[in-house]
């Protein structure tokens, strides 16, 4: 049996998100100067505009930023990070899976991220799990959108899904920002090297990141077939309630737990698929692992 763990690595958490909107985008309210103060204490900040590749330019705070795109058909929506700006030469957004692949395919080959949002949304442009399976080599999905109604725009039930169908996709959050009220509601905390953009890059499509909340781990080990989540821990966080659900393969329940604790171990058979932890924080805030898979 080998785990792989994405999280077994030398690094630093840093914390930042990809699906950002500003003025550029029709249904956006800020311009770029202010979506930098908002986000002013955050360590890398994608801007992703309908349709729009928005220039990083003026004063920030924040370290390392991307130029990203989200590609805005009616029907279904993708978010490119770091796509070369070519993209946009004889660029449509009308929906087909052909031509969806095509742009995900050019962001990824010049060294991007591509990823497939709110899936869940159920007024408009959700993925249709057929659609989300005729999509290949996509560096993951949208599990928490902060932009829409939590109930319905969380969607673990697609990414076990295709992580059943093994499909090795990582699961993202995002604001998907577009007015006051909207913002720091879910991000990603990555395990890089360093704060660039090319170790930030390189920590995220190797999986080495979480989804926060508002929680989060401190580390993530493996050992023989065990594996073990570390939860931040600190005097206040120590007297809190945690409740902490292990997924595996067909969104099966492995383990469960809850009490004042800060690390939970969990053996492996062997034909689990992969483990994925859900932790959350009395009071709701919440941390979601990405899947170590088994084999």
């Amino acid at each position: 049996m080998v785990i792989s763990n994405p999280y077994d690595k030398q690094g630093i958490w840093l914390k930042g998100s990809f699906h950002n909107h500003t003025t550029n985008s029709a249904c956006g309210s800020q311009p770029l100067e202010t979506v930098y103060r908002m986000y002013g204490q955050y360590d890398f900040l994608g801007i992703s505009d309908h349709d729009f590749i928005t220039a990083h330019e003026g004063e920030r705070s924040i370290p390392s930023v991307y130029e990203a795109l989200e590609v805005s058909s009616p029907l279904r929506h993708m978010l490119l990070i770091n796509p070369p700006r070519s993209i946009m030469d004889d660029y449509s957004n009308a929906f087909s899976i052909e031509r969806y692949q095509q742009l995900s395919d050019l962001c990824t080959r010049y060294g991007g991220m591509s990823v497939l949002v709110h899936p869940n949304r159920y007024y408009s442009q959700f993925w249709p799990i057929e659609d989300m399976l005729a999509m290949n080599d996509y560096t993951g999905i949208e599990v928490i959108n902060g932009e829409g109604n939590p109930e319905y725009d969380i969607a673990f039930d697609k990414w076990d899904a295709l992580l059943s169908a093994e499909r090795k996709v990582w699961g993202f959050g995002g604001d998907d920002f577009h007015v006051y009220g909207q913002e720091k509601r879910a991000w990603n905390m990555v395990l890089a090297e360093q704060n660039t953009n090319a170790s930030i890059l390189t920590a995220m499509k190797a999986g080495s990141f979480y989804i926060s909340t508002g929680y989060g781990f401190k580390s993530i080990r493996t050992e023989g077939g065990t594996i073990t989540f570390n939860l931040l821990s600190s005097e206040g966080l120590d007297r809190m309630y945690k409740y902490i659900t292990l997924i595996g393969r067909d969104g099966n329940i492995l383990y469960e737990t809850s009490g004042r604790i800060n690390s939970v171990s969990y053996n492996c058979r062997g034909d689990e698929g992969y483990v994925r932890a859900a932790a959350y924080l009395e009071g709701g805030f919440g941390a979601f692992s990405q899947p170590l898979f088994i084999v």
